[in-house]
C-alpha cells in the first residue's frame, strides 16, 4: 500500500508539473505574439533632446562623490542642494566610460546618492556632433527591489491559493499583457475606444474567470454577468458623459494625446471611459465569481432549490458584497485625487466652482459608473447563475426519469 501510495503521489506530481509547464509555455507563446503585434515605430517622442538629438536611459554606478551640499528644506524627508558625482556607465553605447553627473536635490529629484549605488542616467547625444554627450541623473535603479516585491506577491498568492493561486497569477499576467500589447495597439489602429474596451472585458473575464473557477456553468454565469454588467454601465456612462459635457478632451493629458492622435488613428474623445471600465473590471469579476460560486454551493446542498430560491440567495449574498465593493472603488478613485482635494480644501473653493469643474465631474463619473458596474452585476449574475445551474440539475433529473422509464 505504501509503494502504491508513493507511485500515485509521483504520478500526481508529474501531472501537476506537466500542467504548470504547459500553462507557462502557452502563456509565454501568447506574450511573445502579443509583443510582436504591438511592435511599432515611435509616433511621438517628447523626450528627445531636440532636432537631431537622441536620449537613452542607461544603468550606471556611482564610483565617487566629488562635491556635496545638502541642506534641510524645512519639510520632513525633503532636502535641497546638489551633488557632483562620478558615474560609471554599465550599459549601452558608452558602457565602461565615466562621466561627471550633477544630482540636483529638490522635491522632484530628492535622491541622495552614495558610493557604489546603482542608478539610471539619461545620456543625451547629438547625431550631428558625435562629441556631444551630456549625462544627467534620472532615478535610482529600482529593478531589483521591484522584482523582489513582485516575487513576494506571486509567492504569497501561490502559497495561500495553491493551484488556484497559480492560475490567478497566470490570469493577472494575461490581463497585463492583453492591456499593454493588444488593447493599446488596437486603439492606435483606430478601433473604437468603447468597442475595444468591451472586447477587452470579454476576453480578460473569460480567460481569468475560467482559469480561477474552472470550465463549468458556474464560471460561465460569472463571465456573462460581468460582460452584461459592464456593458450596461458603459451605456449609462456614455449617456451622462454627453449630458455633463465630459470627454477625453477634458482630461489633463489632452495636449499630448492630441499630438499623438494627429499622427495615428487614436480616438481621444471616448478614451477617458476606458480607464473607468478597466479600473472597475477587477471588482466586477470578483463579485461575479463570488456570487456564482455561492449559488453553486447552495445548489449542491439543496438539489431541489428553485430558481427563485437560488436567485434570492444570490441577491442576499450580493447585497452584502455590493456595499463593500462599491465603497472600495469610490475610495480608490478618491485616493487617486487626494492631492486635488487637499488643494481645493486649502483654497476654500466655492461649491458651485467645485461641483461644476471638469476634474470633480470626471471623478464623480468615475466613482459612480464604476460602482454601478458592480451593483448591476449582482442581480444579473444571480439571475444567470440560478437559471444555468437549475437547468443543469433539471436536465440530469430528466435523464434519470427517461432511463427509469426505459
Amino acid at each position: 500500500m505504501n509503494i502504491m501510495n508513493i507511485k500515485l503521489g509521483w504520478i500526481s506530481s508529474i501531472k501537476i508539473g506537466g500542467k504548470i509547464i504547459g500553462s507557462i509555455a502557452i502563456l509565454s507563446v501568447y506574450i511573445i505574439l502579443a509583443i510582436l503585434f504591438s511592435s511599432h515605430t515611435p509616433i511621438y517622442n517628447p523626450f528627445s533632446s531636440g532636432a537631431g538629438g537622441e536620449v537613452h536611459y542607461e544603468k550606471g554606478k556611482v564610483i565617487s562623490i566629488d562635491e556635496q551640499v545638502i541642506n534641510s528644506s524645512g519639510f520632513s524627508g525633503l532636502y535641497i542642494g546638489r551633488q557632483i558625482v562620478d558615474v560609471l556607465i554599465e550599459s549601452g553605447q558608452y558602457k565602461g566610460q565615466t562621466f561627471k553627473v550633477n544630482n540636483a536635490l529638490n522635491y522632484d529629484t530628492n535622491f541622495i546618492l552614495h558610493n557604489g549605488q546603482d542608478i539610471v542616467v539619461s545620456v543625451n547625444t547629438s547625431t550631428d556632433d558625435k562629441s556631444y554627450v551630456n549625462v544627467y541623473m534620472f532615478a535610482p535603479y529600482r529593478v531589483v527591489p521591484l522584482l523582489v516585491l513582485i516575487g513576494l506577491f506571486i509567492g504569497a498568492i501561490c502559497l495561500v491559493g495553491g493551484w488556484r493561486g497559480f492560475h490567478s497569477v497566470l490570469g493577472i499576467i494575461f490581463t497585463l499583457t492583453t492591456v499593454l500589447f493588444i488593447f493599446v495597439p488596437l486603439l492606435f489602429m483606430g478601433v473604437s475606444d468603447v468597442l475595444a474596451t468591451i472586447l477587452l472585458v470579454i476576453v480578460t473575464s473569460c480567460v481569468t474567470l475560467f482559469l480561477v473557477g474552472g470550465f463549468d456553468r458556474k464560471t460561465l454565469s460569472a463571465v456573462l454577468g460581468t460582460v452584461v454588467g459592464v456593458v450596461v454601465s458603459v451605456v449609462i456612462m456614455l449617456i451622462f458623459s454627453r449630458i455633463l459635457g465630459i470627454s477625453g478632451y477634458t482630461s489633463s493629458d489632452t495636449d499630448a494625446l492630441l499630438n499623438i492622435a494627429g499622427q495615428s488613428k487614436l480616438q481621444v474623445k471616448d478614451l477617458l471611459f476606458t480607464g473607468i471600465i478597466i479600473a472597475s473590471l477587477g471588482a466586477v469579476m470578483d463579485i461575479a465569481i463570488s456570487i456564482a460560486t455561492s449559488i453553486n454551493e447552495l445548489k449542491k446542498q439543496n438539489q431541489d432549490a428553485s430558481f427563485s430560491e437560488l436567485f434570492s440567495s444570490g441577491m442576499n449574498i450580493g447585497r452584502d458584497m455590493m456595499g463593500t465593493m462599491s465603497n472600495t472603488l469610490i475610495l480608490a478613485f478618491l485616493g487617486e485625487s487626494i492631492f486635488s482635494f487637499i488643494l481645493m480644501y486649502s483654497y476654500q473653493v466655492q461649491f458651485k466652482q467645485l461641483i461644476n469643474s471638469n476634474g470633480v465631474a470626471i471623478d464623480i463619473l468615475n466613482a459612480v459608473c464604476g460602482s454601478l458596474a458592480v451593483i448591476l452585476t449582482v442581480p444579473i449574475v444571480s439571475a444567470i447563475a440560478a437559471k444555468l445551474l437549475q437547468g443543469k440539475q433539471s436536465s440530469v433529473k430528466e435523464q434519470e426519469t427517461s432511463s427509469n422509464t426505459l
